[in-house]
């Protein structure tokens, strides 16, 4: 599967498991190497390898001055410029993330960026899970997300969770979902968020409708 270079703001957030609102201050406030990412008027997008930067440079504030935290990352994305397959590391391809240092001295101290490089790419691995189990095509429910090799909306099976139906229960009515599935569905939509309201469950498959009990308390009469 070939991996785009440049990814939305939506996905690097999650990749960087840091909210929208941080990766805009990532470059509104120039806090990552510029070849990191791209900016094109309300257009904002990141390599993986900037979210994992962005993460270290969120998560280090109280160890580290600002001044600092950009000196670690400037270094690294000048040793990512000189290599020849930068494009792999940029995207965060396994094998290639040991083709250069990712540890940086100053003052006689030592800071080791690759954790946050290891777990920036784990959690791309999640994405790249997500988009095997779900996709969206125009072709299938007006473009709604369903899971892959079906007709499902995977905010049925969300919205159906939300409302407290039986995990049992859906499988009954969708006999491939897994608990693989229902984490894909997560994750897509967190990466691929929809405008608009999602469809109701009793909208989709009424037969799917939680069950309620009134009970009713008789006064004696007197």
């Amino acid at each position: 599967m070939t991996t785009t270079l440049f990814i939305p703001t939506a996905e690097a957030a999650f990749i960087a498991n840091l909210t929208d609102r941080q990766m805009h201050l990532v470059v509104d406030e120039h806090l990552v190497p510029k070849p990191l990412m791209e900016h094109h008027s309300s257009h904002r997008q990141f390599t993986r390898l900037g979210a994992a930067l962005a993460n270290f440079y969120f998560a280090t504030e109280d160890l580290l001055v600002a001044g600092a935290r950009r000196q670690v990352l400037d270094e690294l994305g000048a040793r990512v410029e000189a290599l020849q397959a930068k494009d792999k590391v940029l995207t965060l391809t396994l094998t290639l993330l040991d083709s250069m240092s990712w540890k940086v001295e100053r003052k006689h101290v030592e800071i080791d960026v690759f954790p946050f490089v290891q777990a920036a790419s784990f959690r791309a691995k999640e994405v790249e899970r997500a988009d095997s189990l779900v996709e969206s095509s125009p072709d299938v429910m007006g473009g709604m997300p369903v899971f892959a090799g079906t007709r499902v909306p995977v905010s049925t099976v969300l919205g159906s969770l939300e409302e407290h139906v039986p995990l049992a229960r859906l499988k009954a009515s969708y006999p491939f979902l897994t608990e693989a599935h229902i984490q894909a569905a997560k994750v897509y939509c967190e990466v691929h968020p929809r405008r608009g309201r999602p469809r109701r469950l009793v909208d989709v498959n009424p037969a799917l409708t939680p069950r309620s009990s009134r009970i009713i308390e008789r006064t004696a009469k007197v």
